[in-house]
This record gives C-alpha cells, structure tokens and sequence, in this order.
C-alpha cells in the first residue's frame, strides 16, 4: 500500500493533483488505515495512470475521468489492495524513525518531517505505531533537544507535527465512541499532552466517549466538567516531575466533589498521583481497556 505522497509520484501528479481528481470525479476510493490516513494500492495507482495518460493525450479532465472509469469497470476483475503485496507497493519505515525526526527537526524541514510521519503513520494499528515507533521517537528527540542537537523550535515543529496527526486520528475515531463519557485533560500548568491526546485516541477506539478538554485546566474549570452525572470518569496526565503537585490538587478536588467518578491518571509520573486515583500503566492500549472495564463495574 502507498501513502497518498507515494501513490502520486508513482502516477506522476501532485498530492494536490490526486486529492482532486479523488474528491471531485471520484476515480478511485482509497482505503483508510486505522489510523485515518489514506491508503493506496497497485489497482488504484493503475487507475490514475491511465486518467493522467488520457489528459496527457489532449482529454479534458472531466472526460478522462469518466473513460478511465469505464476502462476499469469493463476489466474482469481488478486487484483488490490484499492482492497488491509485491515488496516495491508495501510501505516501509526506515528503522532510524528518531533519527529522521531529529535531522528534520534540527533543519527546521516541515516538508520531511511530515513525509516521515505520514509513513509511520500508515504501517498499522494506531496503538501498535504509537508504542513502537512514535512514543520512542518522541524520547529520543527530547534527548537530542536537551544535548542541543535540536533547537526548542525544531523540537516543537516536531512535537506540533505529532499532535496534528494525533487529532486527524482522533476524529477518525470518532464513530468508535458511544460508551459511558470520559473527560480527558491536564492539571494547571502542565501542557505536555501528546501521550494524553493518543491515549484518548486510544479510548475512542475501545468505545469510550471522549471530551478531550487539552492542556492547563484550571480546578475550577474541571469542578464544572464533573458536575455533569453523565460522566463516568476522568483522565489525567503527570508526565513531569513539575506537574505532580498541580495533578494531585486536581485529583483531591475531583474526589471530594464526587466522590462516585472514576479518577484515573497516565504519564511517565503516574506513580506520584494521590489516592485513590487508578493508574493506568505506560501502554495506552492496555489502559484504555482496562479503564472501559473498570467503568463498566462502577455502572
């Protein structure tokens, strides 16, 4: 399969060229990986080429899409996207992901700091990307930024980069989502959020109802969330040192002002977080099941 980047300089177009020939003659009708992204495959790539080779010949746009239609219906049968497994259409990770992410940060080059994502993005399970590829990446890259390899601009380029793609796949997540209602947020102060926005990601996808509410709540703010009845539980994230006296002050409120509500924290300092406040562990997958189950037993 080919991201939507790969698939058009196989075709010979731009992204922008494929998008419209997409949207508005509905030439081909991509795949979505788990995680939102579009996925391409030989058959559809084929299809492409032969609309660009009649608009090369002089047709209009229009009416190479209508023929280059009519030619694959008339085919017998056409390769379906588990058929096109050739080793030059599967896409690939270079195994070196957080040393393309620190190059392209340190240089400031959005352009391969977005082509990079787009790749990892598109090789699986959204969970299985994030734990194995993405997560590690974002450690090594905070690495490179404190031995000043990376500028604080370019470790957030990349960090911004990641929370765009983090929000395209928490929208695709959206029809997951239609359990019991989870606020998700951060204490005051702490604006680290990207391992909090992919575990609610997470939480979509195992049929939790998710508000992400983002960074730098403050108590009185999260009072008024948790007034609703409806709403069954509450995430937080620790993931600094810093930001462990803020949470617990938030948690402590929370509890004491409904005493009913599931309380739960993640982050690298989770284990700082007061009592009773449930702790979710470091795999967000393992998380979000585990606080669907705790949920469903307080209902």
């Amino acid at each position: 399969m080919y991201t939507i980047k790969h698939a058009a300089q196989r075709v010979g177009i731009t992204t922008a060229t494929l998008r419209a020939w997409e949207r508005r003659y509905g030439v081909i009708e991509p795949h979505r990986s788990e995680s939102g992204y579009r996925l391409y495959g030989e058959h559809d790539v084929a299809v492409l080429r032969s609309m660009k080779h009649l608009v090369d010949q002089g047709w209009s746009v229009g009416l190479a899409a209508a023929e280059a239609i009519r030619l694959d219906r008339a085919q017998p049968t056409h390769a379906t996207p588990a058929d096109a497994g050739d080793s030059e259409s599967r896409t690939h990770l270079s195994p070196d992901l957080a040393g393309r992410m620190a190059a392209a940060a340190a240089a400031l080059d959005t352009a391969d700091l977005a082509a990079t994502l787009d790749e990892v993005f598109a090789l699986g399970g959204f969970e299985t990307v994030m734990a194995d590829h993405v997560f590690p990446a974002l450690e090594e890259l905070g690495d490179a930024w404190a031995d000043g390899r990376v500028s604080i601009a370019g470790e957030h380029l990349a960090s911004n980069a990641v929370m765009r793609r983090l929000a395209v796949a928490y929208e695709a997540a959206a029809s997951h989502g239609h359990g019991p209602r989870v606020a998700l947020g951060t204490a005051p102060g702490t604006r680290h959020e990207i391992g909090l926005l992919a575990f609610a990601v997470a939480a979509r996808r195992h049929g939790l109802d998710t508000d992400y509410l983002g960074a730098d709540l403050p108590i009185d703010d999260w009072l008024g969330v948790v007034s609703d009845s409806a709403l069954a539980a509450v995430v937080l994230a620790i993931p600094t040192t810093a930001d462990i006296t803020a949470t617990a002050a938030v948690i402590t409120a929370l509890r004491d002002h409904r005493s009913d509500l599931v309380v739960a924290v993640g982050g690298a300092q989770q284990s700082h977080a007061p009592e009773p406040a449930v702790r979710l562990g470091h795999d967000i997958a393992a998380g979000a099941k585990a606080l669907a189950t705790m949920i469903a037993q307080q209902r």
